[in-house]
């Protein structure tokens, strides 16, 4: 996709942090948009934040783990843009807990957005998609889809599986004209950690891990432009931050080495 201009993007998450960021990049480009998040308050946010631009905004208040919910979504935004072009499928969250101390419905609610929530977005956009004759799924993955993270099981297992879904399906879609990127940072200055700070049993370690994001962590400006370009390119992924690099060629290098490593500061 080379131009943005006059096309409509669904992003999810876009209440906030990445999301928000890459909305108003896109605006800035000319492209419509249709905001999707759990909070109004949050979508109202964005779409002021994007005020100015001359696109086209529709706000649409979603639990994206909810089928029902994510069924009706395509028909929301078609009757406000009559087309998709771009899908986000950027909203997630995590979790500082170990295996053993996650309950069950915790992992009913990581995987309910960091997975069904992506699934069903591709699943029922993806008519849209290959009618644009230019569509585009980006899926938000991790640093953390690249490795086993102690404290960080929901996070990784969900992230992974975001990996493996994009890459498959950019195979599958690349004769559709429809490209697929999953994109890996690694710390993002956001406040993604402290939205769940409540449910981790370390707090101590999640604000450590806040601290390191907010000092070495990219913008989310950043990231944003990072995955414009990969849609221009059609990039199968991208890895933005040199933490997210670095994470990347140890586990090649050293698969079971780097394993080993993550030992001593679990």
């Amino acid at each position: 996709m080379k131009d943005f201009n006059n096309k409509v993007a669904v992003v999810t998450g876009a209440g906030g942090g990445v999301g928000r960021s890459l909305c108003i990049a896109l605006a800035q480009r000319g492209m419509h948009l249709a905001l999707v998040d759990i909070s109004a308050d949050a979508l109202v946010a964005t779409a002021e934040a994007c005020a100015g631009t001359g696109v086209r905004l529709s706000q649409h208040v979603t639990d994206i783990s909810d089928k029902a919910q994510m069924a009706a979504l395509p028909a929301a935004v078609t009757a406000e843009h009559q087309r998709v072009d771009l899908l986000v499928n950027n909203a997630g969250i995590t979790y500082q807990k170990s295996f053993a101390t996650h309950t069950i419905e915790d992992w009913e609610r990581i995987v309910g957005i960091n997975w069904w929530g992506v699934l069903y977005g591709c699943h029922y956009f993806l008519p849209l998609l290959k009618q644009s004759g230019d569509g585009h799924i980006v899926n938000m993955s991790s640093m953390a889809g690249m490795l086993g993270l102690p404290g960080q099981t929901s996070y990784c297992a969900t992230k992974s599986a975001v990996r493996m879904l994009s890459e498959a399906l950019w195979v599958e879609l690349k004769k559709e004209n429809v490209g697929v990127t999953t994109v890996h940072p690694g710390a993002v200055k956001t406040d993604m950690i402290q939205a769940t700070l409540k449910q981790s049993d370390d707090v101590a370690a999640a604000q450590r891990n806040y601290r390191l994001a907010q000092k070495i962590g990219v913008t989310p400006e950043h990231v944003a432009e990072r995955i414009i370009t990969a849609i221009e390119k059609k990039s199968i992924r991208i890895r933005v931050g040199k933490d997210s690099i670095l994470l990347d060629l140890l586990k090649r290098w050293f698969p079971v080495g780097i394993q080993k490593l993550m030992t001593k500061i679990a």
